[in-house]
């Protein structure tokens, strides 16, 4: 992202100019009172930079987002050069960018944008007041490879002719409202690095077409209203990094074959009704910081096999119906700083090993059955800052 964020550095820096146009105020008054769909004060005819269709787009687009009450348009409309209007980017005589986040956008994105034909970015995030839905016509845009709507409210179902967009690579829909189930068709973007859905309200369940998705490095479908099982296909992503299905209705057990994900980093389950025990698979996964699989109703006990993962740093069990004891090999985790084992069914003392974990800041033991006592090498955990040991069996060494 870095380097597109550069080009459009670069291509903004030769709008820097203010250029003072006369004022024409019976215009001006007139486009206040009403705005007419179709700009009369710019002639997308005289326009040389780029091609008239492309110009036309822009001021639908103007116009449908409520241009007017833009944070910054500069150049919007005033100048006949498209590629000095604020947010436009250009290359070769057509517009390739479009970059207005956090612009105050509003009303809807409009289905003349689709005639973009050679635009590689669009931004529109974070842009409250940008509601509607995703116009299908988007999905004529076959160069695009960045789509950024996140932070909107935009509303309806994700288009399936996004699934044509061959050459996308990051796909960010995430913090809108949007609804329906998720398209098989986004199985299509073979190019696909980031495809972010979370914090919408989407059903049904996750497409097993998203295993064709072998780019992949992010999977955030969070946050939303999914059903049914987590497709064990997802264990075909080798490249994937990040896999977040937090706070869903997903049921069923924990795919062993996520266990071959070992370039993941962070892998998030909670807050689902996932039921089975915690797949020994799991301790394959060296690379892994963050594992979360609270609020969920596994049940068994925790696998040795999660002493494995020398690179954890947070391992977050919290109100399951797990089972046993606290495993030693725990103590093996010196990157841990975060360990929740609390509200389970927990029996047994709390193993000594755990007092080297030298990093650890937070420990939750409390609400299971532990009994003992409490291991005094909990003493030498000098960066602890939270430890609840409340509602078990345990006594003062």
């Amino acid at each position: 992202m870095s380097k597109k964020l550069a080009l459009f550095l670069s291509l903004f820096g030769l709008t820097s100019v203010i250029i003072a146009l006369p004022k024409m105020e019976a215009a001006s008054n007139e486009l206040n009172a009403v705005e007419p769909t179709i700009d009369r004060s710019m002639d997308c005819t005289t326009v040389t930079d780029v091609p008239y269709e492309e110009c036309e787009a822009l001021v639908a687009f103007y116009y449908s987002t409520s241009g007017k009450n833009w944070d910054n348009k500069k150049g919007w409309l005033n100048k006949k050069k498209v590629c000095d209007w604020d947010g436009v980017g250009c290359s070769d005589g057509h517009v390739l960018a479009l970059y207005l986040p956090d612009n105050s956008l509003g009303g809807s994105i409009p289905p003349e944008l689709g005639n973009l034909s050679k635009l590689e970015e669009l931004y529109l995030y974070n842009n409250l007041g940008l509601r509607g839905s995703i116009p299908t016509e988007l999905g004529n845009l076959t160069e695009l490879n960045t789509l950024w709507l996140y932070g909107n409210r935009l509303s309806g179902s994700i288009s399936p002719e996004l699934g044509n967009l061959n050459n996308l690579e990051e796909l960010c829909l995430h913090n809108n409202e949007l609804s329906g189930s998720i398209p098989t068709e986004l199985g299509n973007l073979s190019n696909l690095e980031d495809l972010n859905l979370s914090n919408n309200k989407l059903s049904g369940s996750i497409p097993t077409e998203l295993s064709n998705l072998t780019k992949l490095y992010e999977l955030n479908l969070s946050n939303n209203n999914l059903k049914g099982s987590i497709p064990s296909e997802l264990g075909n992503l080798n490249e994937l990094k990040v896999l977040n299905l937090s706070n869903n209705e997903l049921r069923g057990s924990i795919p062993t074959e996520l266990g071959g994900l070992t370039d993941l980093y962070d892998l998030d389950l909670s807050d689902n009704r996932l039921r089975g025990s915690i797949s020994t698979e799991l301790g394959n996964l060296n690379n892994l910081h963050y594992l979360s699989l609270s609020y969920n109703e596994l049940a068994g006990s925790i696998p040795t096999e999660l002493g494995n993962l020398n690179n954890l740093e947070k391992l977050d069990l919290f109100s399951n119906e797990l089972t046993g004891s606290i495993p030693t090999d725990l103590g093996n985790l010196t990157n841990l700083r975060y360990l929740d084992l609390s509200s389970n069914e927990l029996t047994g003392s709390i193993p000594s090993e755990l007092g080297n974990l030298s990093h650890l800041k937070f420990l939750y033991l409390s609400w299971n059955k532990l009994t003992g006592s409490i291991s005094s090498e909990l003493g030498d955990l000098s960066k602890l800052e939270d430890l609840y040991l409340d509602e078990n069996q345990l006594r003062e060494s």
